[in-house]
This record gives C-alpha cells, structure tokens and sequence, in this order.
C-alpha cells in the first residue's frame, strides 16, 4: 500500500505540472491568436505590395528589352548556306527586292540560334538598323515588295510581348473580316482606333470573341508573334 501511494503521489505531481503547462500553453496560444489578428492585415498589405512592386520591375525589364530591340527587325525565309556572310546576303536581298541602290547600315546581323545541316528551314536573320529610319522604310514596304513571295519581314519584341501579341491575332483577323480597321502596337490592338481589353471577353472561342468590346485606356494582356506573311498588320 505504501509502494501504491508513494506512485500515485508521484503520477499526482506530474499531472498537476502538466495541468499547469497545458493552461500556460493555452494562455500563449490565445496571445498568438490575438497577435496574428492584428498582424495579417499588416502581412497582407505588405505581400500585395511586394508583389506589385515586382510585377512593375517585370514591366519595366519587358520595356527595357522592347526598347532595346526597337531597331531590330526579323527577316525570314531567306536562304541560308554554311560559312555565309549573314550580312552580304541581307544586303543584296534588300537592293534586289525594295529597289535601293545603296548599302542600308546595319549595326549587326546575325542568324538566330545554332546552324544546323539538318535544319528543314532557313534560320531567322535579325537585324539591327544603325537609322530608325531606314528600319521604317524597309518595315512598311514589305508588305508590297515581299507579296507572294516566301520571305516575312517582322519587328522583334521580347517573349513575353510575343506571347501577348499572339493573343490577339484571332482578335485582328475577326475585325478585319467585319471590314474594321486594325493596328497592333506592340502589345496594344486598336480597333477603329479604339484600344481593345481583352479582359471584358467572355468568350474562349476565337470564332466568337467580341472584338467589338473596346475602351479608351486598359491593361496590357499577356502574348509571341507567329510567322505570317508581310501583311500591313503584321509588319509594323
């Protein structure tokens, strides 16, 4: 009996300690609760700030990278051999398609990624213009020198442009089947010279997206570019 109570007094002792721990526990769960009220709203403020702040620093490389690429046009389908000179060839394309008896300065041209002897079509040649102007002159001619033939002439814009520009292609060619008047800048699509906001479709069917849905200012939804022939909308 003695050996019985010395246990109990000794189980007694422990489950008064625990008694005590488990309130004081409680009484810190209960300030953490209290903390964390008034500090998730704070915690929220700043996470939604950061990422506003980040998403303007994506904005702002993206129009750095554009900005970048602003004299820069890609020229593709024209032909490709192994140890050419990228250069001499873009040359003597321009003077024998756009008519022009002088050499156009280039700051550099180049063929986009690895040459291949197993690649099925020429790589795309990117050229960066040393005159804006002479960048112009040989975008807006393209579509009515380069008609009919293989070889499209676009601007180069960073991938995330792209992918937004490629948004709105089905957009473009809805509005210029209904007769409307189309222009894409950059990421931006104008229709009879209305800005259009891709966030009031309702529809996920390009057949049946409402173009006509359009507004004066709005935010720039994600798009990359694909290769069509030099057509006034897609060679800007």
């Amino acid at each position: 009996m003695r050996s019985l109570g010395n246990i109990f007094d000794s189980v007694k002792a422990s489950a008064d300690s625990n008694t005590v721990a488990i309130a004081e526990n409680r009484k810190n769960i209960d300030k953490c609760a209290q903390l964390q009220k008034t500090t998730d709203p704070n915690v929220r403020k700043e996470l939604f700030e950061m990422r506003e702040v980040n998403s303007n620093l994506q904005e702002s490389i993206i129009d750095l990278k554009s900005r970048s690429m602003r004299d820069n046009l890609v020229f593709s389908g024209i032909h490709e051999e192994r140890g050419e000179n990228t250069e001499e060839i873009l040359q003597e394309f321009i003077k024998r398609k756009f008519r022009i008896d002088y050499d156009v300065s280039f700051e550099r041209v180049n063929r986009m990624g690895k040459w291949s002897e197993h690649n099925l079509y020429p790589r795309n040649i990117v050229a960066k213009f040393t005159y804006f102007k002479e960048r112009e002159l040989i975008r807006t001619r393209a579509p009515q020198k380069l008609k009919g033939s293989n070889v499209w002439v676009n601007e180069q814009f960073p991938p995330e442009i792209e992918e937004r520009r490629k948004k709105l292609y089905p957009i473009m060619r809805l509005a210029k089947r209904d007769g409307k008047r189309v222009r894409l800048v950059k990421d931006l699509l104008y229709v009879n010279g209305e800005l259009y906001d891709p966030e009031k479709d309702v529809s996920t069917q390009p057949e049946r997206m409402p173009y006509s849905r359009v507004v004066n200012t709005g935010s720039r939804q994600p798009q990359k570019r694909p290769r069509h022939g030099s057509t006034p909308d897609r060679v800007r």
